[in-house]
């Protein structure tokens, strides 16, 4: 009598099916980028009912913040922040939630990891400009009632990138060895340009 039979259906949730989904989810957006990738096809990928994703992750951002940066940050909340205050000083919030992020545990060398990869291999895809693009920048921009939300998001996303080139690839030492504030000011005024502003 045969005893290795293989259970049939999807993967039930277990102690380490939150993980299964998390390296399924970082396999599919290194390769597809943010946008094209679904929570069904996670659950797919990581042969698993799709409630599942649903019961550990609340949203398609969650799972890219968990899987990808592996940190704990949420879209709506930075968005929240930014958005709350004088008009005049979203750039500079922008900016500040931004250093914020990437001085979490780790955060810089996963962020520069994926910089790198994005800049030394050409079939790579951005999902981390995806990510700023959809979740956070082109909304800002949207709340701003500007009908160029996209093109302004993806200068305001430039920018930033640009930074982590200069400072953290390129190790610009007048980069590296500027105060916190002062990023924040002079950075915070091309964002406020790029995301506030007329134009």
């Amino acid at each position: 009598m045969e005893t290795n039979v293989k259970p049939r259906g999807r993967r039930p949730g277990n102690s380490g099916t939150k993980e299964t989904i998390k390296q399924a989810a970082l396999a599919l957006f290194s390769l597809h980028g943010y946008d094209k990738v679904s929570l069904r096809a996670v659950a797919r990928e990581a042969d698993v009912d799709p409630a599942l994703i649903h019961h550990y992750f609340a949203s398609k951002a969650d799972l890219f913040t968990s899987s990808v940066l592996d940190i704990d940050l949420n879209p709506e909340a930075v968005l929240a922040r930014i958005n709350a205050g004088p008009r005049e000083e979203i750039g500079q919030r922008a900016v500040r939630e931004f250093v914020t992020a990437w001085q979490k545990p780790g955060a810089k060398d996963r962020f520069t990891a994926m910089f790198r990869a994005a800049v030394n291999d050409e079939e790579a895809r951005r999902p981390l400009v995806e990510f700023l693009n959809r979740e956070i920048f082109v909304k800002l921009t949207q709340a701003q009632g500007h009908t160029n939300a996209t093109v302004r998001a993806n200068l305001a996303v430039s920018a930033i990138l640009g930074l982590v080139m200069a400072r953290d690839i390129l190790e610009i030492s007048a980069l590296e060895t500027l105060k916190q504030e002062d990023l924040v000011l002079g950075l915070g005024a091309a964002l406020q340009q790029h995301l506030v502003e007329p134009w």
